[in-house]
């Protein structure tokens, strides 16, 4: 059994070692994506702001109104193709954010698959050597039954030890007690190992969900906001012009 323990404990950190670097690799494909499509989304509206602030600069210097009206609705057409642009981006890199959460979720499930059924195999050795033990402590113990019914124990035992041997019925309950809470003990490790293992693949998976889902959200919350900007200062343009002519 110590044998056995040992196998788990080298195929356990071989195999932490592997999720580790692939767990790794994930963050780092997923940041370097995000990052990339962040430069090309920033690199967009850097050059549509300088555009733009120029516009307003000309547009404020326009006294006819029916040629800034024309110029205002130009400006918010563009600020919507700007908001098609950058939510297309986005789209483009929550599809294919999706493909490596995929291909991760897949590597991993593979690995702790993997690593469930080597475990399971181990345990199952381990039921074989306590039933083989069970099997040889029973068969000792019937014997030494028969020596304390004949009294031709060449070792003297115990008192509580010697209280067990008084009947066939109880020399085998007490030797049944001793398996079953032995293997109690091993169903009982297994699951508890089992259980850690789909704990942390489980919860992994829904983290990086949960994260990629705010980040989503955050990041069309900031096209938003900025359309929003820019349409209320087009409309703030509008107001006074609006104003100008009733004065």
């Amino acid at each position: 059994m110590e044998g056995l323990c040992t196998q788990i404990f080298d195929a356990g950190l071989s195999q932490h070692m592997q999720r580790t670097a692939e767990v790794e690799c994930f963050f780092a494909c997923y940041h370097k994506a995000v990052a990339d499509n962040q430069q090309r989304a920033a690199q967009i509206v850097a050059d549509f702001e300088s555009s733009r602030r120029q516009k307003v600069v000309k547009m404020k210097k326009i006294t006819d109104d029916g040629l800034l009206e024309d110029h205002i609705s130009i400006c918010k057409e563009e600020l919507n193709q700007l908001s098609e642009t950058l939510m297309s981006l986005e789209l483009e890199l929550v599809e294919q954010l999706e493909d490596i959460i995929k291909d991760f979720d897949r590597n991993i499930s593979e690995m702790v698959v993997g690593f469930i059924e080597y475990v399971q195999g181990i345990f199952a050795q381990f039921r074989d050597l306590e039933n083989e033990h069970h099997e040889k402590q029973l068969e000792i113990a019937l014997a030494t039954l028969e020596k304390v019914a004949k009294n031709e124990l060449e070792e003297e035992m115990p008192d509580d030890v010697l209280m067990l041997f008084v009947d066939k019925d109880t020399v085998t309950n007490a030797v049944s007690a001793s398996h079953d809470t032995h293997l109690l003990k091993i169903d009982n490790r297994e699951d508890e190992l089992l259980t850690q293992i789909n704990s942390w693949s489980s919860g992994l998976q829904k983290t990086i969900n949960n994260e990629e889902l705010i980040r989503n959200r955050k990041r069309i919350s900031e096209i938003r906001s900025y359309l929003s900007y820019g349409k209320n200062q087009l409309e703030d343009m509008q107001f006074s012009e609006n104003q100008q002519d009733a004065s």
